[in-house]
């Protein structure tokens, strides 16, 4: 597919062994950096102070009785350690960049659920109407604004481009997805305001104070726990003074997390993100559950997040 005229596509090349917890993470500190290990080490600390268990299951039935042991097994690997992390990402990309799993339509990003978007896309627009009521700093029409895992655009289209941004940069990882994106969203509503960035989220740097508002959605879960904080960190520090960051996503129930092996993403608990988010520097100022969802699939929390030194000022 090729891009309309008014589009701008800019492509960015991106890129069970059972032990004591202790024993787990001495591996873990001998092939990750200094980071991510006190990272993990944090984040399990937090998590029992909070849960009963850090542990999870996957796709597979695998049962993990700790955070340490799903990325001991995920990041790690068991045959080829030094290629696992990359074997994560490219295992995502490639299901994504597959016609059969994921066809360019609604149906195909929402997974078989095209039913739930316009419900969907109401639940996210009286969200941001609310926060914009509560917050008079948030500026949405002629502001700038991010749609992060943007697919072929359909939170951009139903969601960010009504709401009256003036700059829309939608980032996503499959080549293929996002060139259906101009298409899809159409010249009357994209003009010259939409930008089209070809990148994973763990690779992506957007500059400081650019952004009003960066929307992400259904797809955080791709991140691992390390990509994650770091990536927050650098949304963080892209909003302009009074912009916002929101999430919005699946969580569990009760186990902490579950591994989809088919794509390589991560469900986690409610506190699970919390913490994460809290790691970043970012504080919740509102939050809702989206209502009226199917009952076959995980509660679905939006999360409006702001600079804890923001807030301080």
């Amino acid at each position: 597919r090729t891009c309309h005229n008014s589009a701008y596509l800019s492509l960015i090349v991106s890129s069970s062994h059972r032990s004591s917890p202790k024993q787990r993470q001495s591996t873990l500190i001998n092939v990750m950096n200094e980071q991510d290990k006190d990272l993990i080490a944090s984040l399990d600390e937090r998590l029992r102070s909070t849960l009963s268990t850090t542990g999870g299951v996957d796709s597979e039935g695998r049962v993990y009785k700790t955070i340490y042991e799903l990325w001991e097994s995920e990041l790690l690997g068991e045959e080829n350690r030094s290629q696992s992390g990359k074997r994560w990402y490219s295992q995502a990309k490639d299901y994504w960049d597959d016609e059969v799993n994921c066809p360019s339509t609604v149906n195909g990003v929402l997974g078989g659920f095209a039913s739930i978007s316009e419900m969907d896309i109401v639940g996210s627009r009286n969200f941001l109407l609310e926060l914009s009521e509560k917050f008079a700093s948030l500026c949405l029409e002629g502001g700038s604004c991010c749609d992060c895992g943007a697919g072929i655009g359909r939170v951009s289209k139903g969601l960010l481009l009504p709401l009256g941004f003036k700059r829309c940069d939608l980032v996503e990882v499959s080549q293929r997805l996002l060139f259906s994106a101009p298409e899809y969203i159409g010249d009357d509503l994209a003009g010259n305001r939409c930008r089209y960035l070809c990148v994973g989220l763990q690779d992506f740097c957007p500059n400081p104070s650019t952004y009003d508002l960066i929307w992400i959605q259904w797809v955080i879960g791709h991140l691992t726990d390390g990509d994650c904080v770091r990536f927050l960190e650098r949304c963080r520090v892209s909003l302009k003074p009074g912009g916002m960051i929101c999430m919005k996503d699946n969580s569990c129930a009760t186990d902490t997390f579950f591994v989809d092996k088919n794509d390589s993403s991560l469900t986690r608990s409610l506190p699970y993100l919390l913490h994460l988010c809290e790691i970043a520097g970012l504080k919740v100022v509102h939050q809702k559950v989206q209502q009226n969802f199917p009952t076959d699939i995980y509660p679905v929390n939006i999360l409006a997040l702001r600079s804890r030194t923001e807030l301080k000022c």
